[in-house]
């Protein structure tokens, strides 16, 4: 739906403002070559759409609910706790940017977006440590279908 990727478009926008000067590479998608931190979209899970209400004519007002994730990488050389702090700290960031840059009602249809799950993972590579932090978004929207 167009709500979600007019959604998905604003909330890049606010991720490249919070962290712009902060030395965090954020892109639309994962990075050819990720820096020591970097932040991008993963998976977008399609949009449930379900009607919530009879209404004459052929468009009929639906809820739709949909969720996004947000990927956080840290590396560290050889320091698998600072990379994993680092991961957090990215994790708090990319909630801020959420809930205090973002502005659901300036996406036409979307009511709420809001972190609802956190994973995390660490290891060791050529790079030195890694850690991944994957902050999932739920949003919701009404429009008519």
């Amino acid at each position: 739906m167009y709500v979600i990727l007019a959604a998905k478009l604003a909330l890049y926008e606010a991720l490249k403002a919070r962290f712009a000067g902060s030395g965090v590479q954020v892109s639309y998608a994962e990075p050819a070559d990720a820096r020591s931190r970097s932040v991008w979209f993963t998976d977008t899970v399609e949009p449930e759409i379900e009607p919530v209400a009879l209404a004459a004519g052929r468009r009929k007002p639906s809820n739709i609910s949909a969720e996004l994730t947000i990927r956080a990488w840290a590396t560290v050389p050889g320091d698998p706790v600072r990379a994993e702090t680092a991961a957090y700290e990215l994790r708090a960031d990319i909630e801020r940017a959420v809930l205090d840059d973002f502005h659901p009602h300036r996406v036409s249809g979307l009511m709420d977006a809001r972190p609802v799950r956190v994973a995390v993972t660490n290891g060791e590579g050529g790079n030195g440590s890694t850690a991944v932090a994957d902050v999932t978004l739920a949003l919701r929207a009404r429009i008519h279908t």
